[in-house]
């Protein structure tokens, strides 16, 4: 008995030694997980970590009734990774194992997640130290002989993980058996979701390196859509020297706004947009208009080819100029008298104009 109490105050004294140490080591590991997944380029929602309060250390200790608390306590610090997608579990794991000391015995890696036979939510996590050569550091001395929990879960593993274990909504175990034959239904369709999804991602990478070889002609047979459009742009813009400005948010709600708007303007197919492009195009466009975009260029083709009929749609999100007296308004009228007559131009733009939308 004076042994037992002689342990306990000794790991008392060690977690108030600790504890401190812990914390840092969690805000180092996540900072640094978080700075190679912008570096791979690995889309991810979240990089957190928490430390465990010495309440909960010693409530685990007696719950599990650890023997060398010291030793078999690895998640004191926890790090945890929320990724989009399933498939980048494998990527991120890759990253950890080359990057930290991995202790594998007590970890659970994605080839033991994936051969496992359950069903729905697998963990996959780490028990690491900050690394071989970061140990030789001197500012990690003060951290280098502790170890630290890393999760790595995509989005709907972790929801699963929050309503079935690490919250409050605790489902329990031993249910009814028609209780635990629904969590496990449940809990599959979720992780067919998040290999769906995978599989989606992937189908569209594929997608776009098929077109990528296509020829402006081979567009011709095929539906506008938003992956396609920008590559056949893309190509056309280099074919008549156009230079175009990259934007970061292709594919959003700017994207389907401008597919819905050639429908209007009657320009929703691949061969009429080839061909109506005015020849002097590339040339003024890069000498007036030398920020131009894949968004202003096609509303320009829409503009200069049949702004009427784009004007049929409502609402426009968009306007050329704020007030068609603007000084703004006669450079816009300049740039469009070049591919028609200005009294056209000035109609353009008046219609164009903000204040003169409905």
């Amino acid at each position: 008995m004076e042994q037992k109490i002689m342990e306990e105050e000794k790991f008392n004294t060690w977690v108030d030694d600790n504890l401190s140490k812990f914390e840092l080591l969690g805000k180092h590991i996540a900072f640094i997980i978080e700075n190679l997944l912008q570096q791979n380029k690995v889309e991810y929602l979240s990089v957190s970590y928490r430390t465990k309060t010495k309440e909960g250390i010693l409530e685990k200790v007696d719950r599990k009734n650890y023997k060398n608390p010291m030793v078999e306590l690895t998640d004191i610090s926890g790090v945890r990774v929320i990724l989009y997608l399933e498939s980048d579990i494998k990527k991120v794991s890759d990253i950890i194992k080359s990057t930290f000391s991995i202790d594998f015995e007590n970890s659970t890696d994605n080839e033991g997640r994936l051969s496992s036979d359950k069903i729905g939510y697998r963990s996959v996590h780490y028990v690491c130290n900050i690394g071989e050569k970061r140990n030789a550091l001197k500012e990690y001395e003060y951290i280098s002989s502790l170890n630290c929990e890393i999760q790595v879960r995509t989005m709907l593993q972790h929801a699963w993980a929050e309503l079935t274990h690490d919250r409050n909504y605790k489902l329990g175990a031993n249910l009814p058996l028609q209780i635990q034959r629904k969590i496990n239904l449940y809990s599959g369709m979720l992780e067919i979701a998040d290999e769906g999804f995978s599989e989606i991602v992937s189908s569209i990478e594929d997608y776009k390196a098929s077109i990528k070889s296509n020829g402006l002609e081979q567009f011709f047979s095929q539906e506008i859509n938003s992956i396609n459009l920008k590559e056949f742009v893309r190509q056309l813009a280099e074919k008549i020297g156009l230079k175009l400005k990259p934007v970061r948010s292709w594919g959003g709600k700017i994207t389907k706004d401008i597919i819905e708007e050639l429908k209007y303007a009657e320009m929703s197919n691949f061969e009429i947009l080839a061909n109506s492009i005015p020849k002097n195009y590339a040339k003024i466009s890069n000498e007036l208009t030398p920020d131009n975009n894949i968004y202003g260029f096609l509303r320009d083709l829409m503009l200069v080819n049949n702004f009427e009929g784009l004007n049929r749609k409502k609402p426009i999100n968009w306007a050329l100029v704020t007030d068609e007296n603007d000084d703004g308004a006669e450079e816009m009228i300049h740039f469009y008298s070049h591919f028609m007559p200005k009294e056209e131009a000035e109609r353009l733009v008046s219609t164009f104009a903000e204040s003169n939308q409905d």
